[in-house]
């Protein structure tokens, strides 16, 4: 699971272009260029102006298409990040940038997740303090009659699926689940959290917030979308892709790597 909380304006990195060229002047994003004073997407200039929610910087509204003009970015200035950014390579100006993804994906992800160190800060659910959450369900593994030497036995994979992530295979997803009733039944015999999860399986979820730079976004989707990457990190790496937003997506995918297994995925 994947959600996008936020992206930083792409004028501050075709800002942080011209600072180093000494080109601001040729500026054409609503919030740099003075001599913009309509709406740039409807031409109207019934504008509001007004703090943030957050209170520390004024937006621009347009009243009459609705649109957000502080995030609004100039033909000449998104064309600049494509030329120095993208063509010219000079990856440095990426990181003038922020992405805030929420995600929810297994142990096994986040131990991978977490050797990417630079331009990534993750907060993650603490296993620590939320592992009691097991601790008022029912049985995961409900046992039938005896056939032969066997007894019939029944996974309850819908609410098992809300602690493991789950796979194609039926074999695995059994025993994904007897030790997730293994860490439940240590949860209900009031075990410490920090004794019960050296029992954890891989396959437990985690939640967090995830924030990225565009550089170090790059990096990521580089190495981790490839074939040879854990399938679960490849669909999220599809999942990040088709959430950002068009002008967003569109430079992402501008790295030829990137876009040829981003391809490929989808007709998996």
């Amino acid at each position: 699971m994947v959600k996008l909380l936020y992206t930083s304006p792409l004028w501050l990195v075709s800002n942080g272009i011209r600072q180093s060229h000494d080109t601001t002047d040729k500026a054409d994003s609503y919030w740099l260029d003075a001599s913009i004073t309509n709406c740039p997407y409807c031409g109207s200039d019934d504008i509001k102006f007004s703090l943030s929610v957050y209170g520390c910087n004024i937006t621009g509204l347009c009243l009459d298409c609705r649109a957000n003009l502080q995030i609004h970015i100039g033909e000449k200035d998104y064309n600049l990040i494509k030329r120095i950014g993208f063509k010219y390579k000079h990856k440095s100006v990426l990181e003038h940038s922020l992405i805030v993804f929420e995600f929810e994906a297994s142990r096994a992800l986040l131990q991978e997740l977490s050797r990417h160190r630079i331009g990534v800060s993750p907060t993650i659910k603490s296993t620590r303090y939320t592992l009691k959450e097991l601790k008022n369900e029912k049985d995961f593994i409900t046992y039938g009659e005896k056939v032969g030497e066997n007894i019939t036995t029944h996974y309850d994979l819908e609410r098992a699926s809300k602690y493991v992530v789950l796979t194609d295979d039926d074999t695995t997803n059994a025993y994904i689940i007897d030790s997730l009733e293994r860490v439940k039944w240590l949860i209900q015999e009031n075990k410490s959290n920090d004794i019960t999860k050296y029992a954890l399986p891989e396959a437990y979820k985690f939640k967090g917030q995830v924030s990225f730079n565009l550089r170090s976004l790059l990096h990521l989707l580089k190495l981790r979308i490839d074939k040879s990457a854990l399938k679960e990190f490849r669909l999220l790496c599809k999942d990040i892709i088709d959430s950002l937003p068009s002008e967003w997506k569109e430079l992402v995918l501008l790295d030829e790597q990137i876009n040829k297994n981003y391809k490929e995925l989808n007709n998996e």
